[in-house]
Order: structure tokens, then sequence, then C-alpha cells
């Protein structure tokens, strides 16, 4: 049966409105793409700095490596000569004048004596002390001079000397005093200022897998970070104690470098017409918040960027008009591409790039498929098969869409805008 008149000016009425729409949405995709590019060029900039500061913040680290080795090498000293010090003509053991024989010399309260040392008097004590000036020299190496004046250095003192005493070196006392000033109400400034760490020991007694860092490890990742940071121009969160709150959940140097460069960075950086439709699943009020959320959530780099990318997926069909989302207030697109989707496109490659260029062939398609669909009383494949078919490569929808134009051909002898689709998308080129 030929087609009336009627019917042959509705057909080619929509295959004059599909062009057109074809057309326009065509200069949309390159001033989108002419835009991107801009952006990842202003993104390379930007890495190529924050990978130079990544680079200073590795050297900072070998520098405090060399500073450790430079710490047990004194440590190594103060073991060697069990605390004798002599200080304006008196020998002291350590901060008591010295009463005893060594190198065949007597002492009595730290000045040689001619005679023999009386048996009242203290016996030689070979016990190691540690002298506060050594000791705060010692910490100064590790953390800075900064800290090194800090109020809790006098109580921490106290307990790694109890310890060297013992006989554990300056690494183990430290340690060691760690341990025991916890619970003590006299360190409470110590143990705020190293709260990351006690919190890494809990997660691990839990059953965390992390490794629990000594406490120059601990300043060392701390200062990487605080460099990242720095170089990213989130200064007022290199802080002890948000850094404090971000290695205590077990965020190593290497997943925060991760989290910023990968992720922060590339929703801050994003254009427009994609930042529309993140912002919407990152809602924070501003770049130092964000930040924040992102650093001290419980999902790591990789989980975020996969999100992101599906979030940029979902950007190309809002901005194509076939999102399930149609803006704040307005009903959702019944068939739309939802979030879910947009994600598992992505994890089949999908990129904002690419994902533009075929919902803009689905967009294009949409009205068309359905008019026909519905006067060959078929039922139409929405924007969700026509997706899977473009996007999806999806076998059966392709199929679908091949039998739809052999119908309309078949029923009209021509091709129709659909049919036109279906043959471009068996070559390939859909």
């Amino acid at each position: 049966m030929a087609m009336t008149a009627a019917q042959k000016k509705a057909a080619q009425d929509l295959i004059n409105k599909a062009n057109a729409q074809k057309a326009k949405l065509e200069a949309q995709v390159a001033a989108m793409e002419k835009a991107r590019a801009d952006a990842a060029a202003a993104d390379a900039a930007a890495k190529a700095a924050i990978e130079k500061d990544l680079a200073d913040a590795a050297a900072l680290a070998a520098a405090a490596q060399a500073d450790a080795a430079k710490a047990k090498k004194i440590a190594d000293q103060i073991n060697s000569n069990v605390g004798l010090n002599t200080i304006d003509g008196i020998l002291y053991n350590g901060s008591k004048p010295f009463t005893g024989t060594i190198d065949g010399k007597n002492y009595v309260n730290g000045s040689i004596f001619a005679g023999a040392v009386p048996e009242k008097d203290i016996p030689f004590d070979t016990t190691p002390t540690l002298a506060v000036d050594t000791f705060r020299n010692t910490l100064a190496i590790y953390f800075g001079e900064a800290e090194s004046k800090k109020p809790w250095v006098d109580g921490l003192y106290k307990s790694v000397s109890s310890f060297y005493k013992t006989g554990s070196t300056v690494d183990e006392a430290f340690n060691l005093a760690l341990q025991a000033s916890r619970n003590d109400p006299n360190m409470t400034s110590f143990t705020n200022r190293f709260k990351g760490l006690y919190a890494l020991q809990d997660l691990k007694a839990k059953g965390g897998t992390m490794e629990v860092p000594t406490i120059a490890e601990y300043y060392k990742t701390e200062a990487q970070m605080g460099q990242i940071l720095r170089a990213t121009g989130l200064n007022s969160l290199d802080t002890q104690d948000f850094l404090g709150t971000v290695i205590g959940q077990g965020v190593s140097a290497t997943e925060f470098a991760n989290r910023i460069t990968t992720v922060f960075d590339r929703i801050d950086q994003a254009p427009t017409e994609i930042k529309d439709t993140l912002s919407r699943f990152f809602p924070q009020v501003d770049r130092t918040s964000l930040a924040k959320a992102l650093l001290t959530g419980t999902k790591g780099a990789t989980e975020l960027e996969n999100q992101i990318k599906g979030y940029e997926v979902l950007a190309a069909a809002e901005n194509q008009g076939i999102g399930a989302f149609q803006g704040v207030g307005k009903p959702e697109l019944v068939g739309g591409i939802t979030a879910e989707q947009a994600a598992n496109y992505a994890a089949t490659g999908q990129t904002y790039q690419t994902a533009m260029t075929g919902f803009a062939q689905v967009a294009q398609a949409r009205e068309t498929e359905q008019k026909l669909a519905e006067i060959s009383g078929q039922q139409a494949m929405g924007v969700t098969g026509l997706s899977e078919a473009v996007l999806g490569k999806n076998a059966k929808r392709l199929s679908d869409l091949e039998k739809l134009t052999n119908l309309e051909e078949a029923r009209y002898q021509g091709k129709s805008g659909v049919g036109t689709l279906a043959s471009s998308k068996r070559s390939s080129a859909f």
C-alpha cells in the first residue's frame, strides 16, 4: 500500500527536523570538545606543578631519613659513654656527680679523690642516663626546632629517659614512651599531637592490616601530606589536627596524593557542563570542604575516580536532554539515563566525549523511532533501548532496530529516518 501524501509529508518533516537538530548538536559537541581540550591543557599544567611538588616532598623524605641516621649516631654515642659528662671540672653520671672509680681514678661527688673511695659512698652506677639537652637535640633532628620546644617535651623526656635507663635505644625508648603516655593526664598535649598514631593502633587492634608507623615515620608522612595540600592551594587544611584525623583513618601518603590529583583536581577543574552534574553528587559549598570530604571519607581514590567517570557520562546524557534528571522541580524523563546506567557505560570505557556523540545520535533518533514504532504497531525502544544499541552495542537492541526498519521499508517501500539510522549502525557508523 503506497504512502499517502500526508504520510509522506509527515515523514519528510520528521527527517528535516532530525537533520536540523543533528547540525545543531554537532556544533554544540564541537564547542564542548574545544572547552574540554582547553581544560585538559590547563589540567596538564596543574598536574606538572603537583608532580614537581611531589618530587620536592620525596626530597624532604630523603632528608628526613638522613636526619634519622644522624639521630641514631647520636644515640649510639649516648649508649657508649654510659652517661658520663664533665661539666666545669665535675664528672657527672647523668644528672648526679659521680662517686666511684673509673680509669684508675677515684672520684667523690664528681671530683678526683686522692684516697680510697669510702665504702659508705654511692658505688659507681653504670646505668645509662639521657641528658636533657641531648634529648632535645635528638627531638629537634626528628621533628624540627619548633617541635622540640613544645610544652609536652619535658613530660616526654621523663618517659623516654626511664626506658632508656633500662637498656632501650633512643628510637625504642621514643616508641615505648608513646604507649606509656597514652593514658597519662599530664601528657594530653603530646597525645593530642599524635592522635592519628593512636587511632591507627586502635584500627590495628580491631583487625586492620595497616602498618602503625613510628613517631618519626608519622611526622614524615604528615610533612608529605602538607606539601601536597600547599601545592594544591589548600593551605588551610595543612594543620596537625586535620592531618592527624586523615592519618588516623589509615590513609597513606600515596593514597592521600591520589585522592588529590586524580579525584579532587578532576572535580575542581571540570568544565561547567560536567561540574553542573557533579555538584549534585558532591554538594560541598567550596573547594576546601570538597577536599575535606574526599580525604576523610571511607571511599578510596580508585572508587571515587570510577564514580566521577560515571557522573561525566551522565553529564553527557543530561546535556543532550535525555537524562532522567530534567532539572530541579521538574518531573523526571521516563526511561531517561540514570546515574546507575551512566556508571555502567563508563565501566565499558565510555567517556564524556564519546558519550556526547552517542547520546546526540540517540536524541536525534528518539522521536522518529517512537513515531515509526507506533505506525508499525511495535513497542518503542525509547532512550534506554536506543542507548543500549548505540553506546552498549547490545545485539538484541540492534536487531530490534533493524526489524523496525525492515517493517517500515516493507510497508512504505522506502527508507525513513530510523531506517537510515539503523543502516548506518550496521556499517559501524552509528
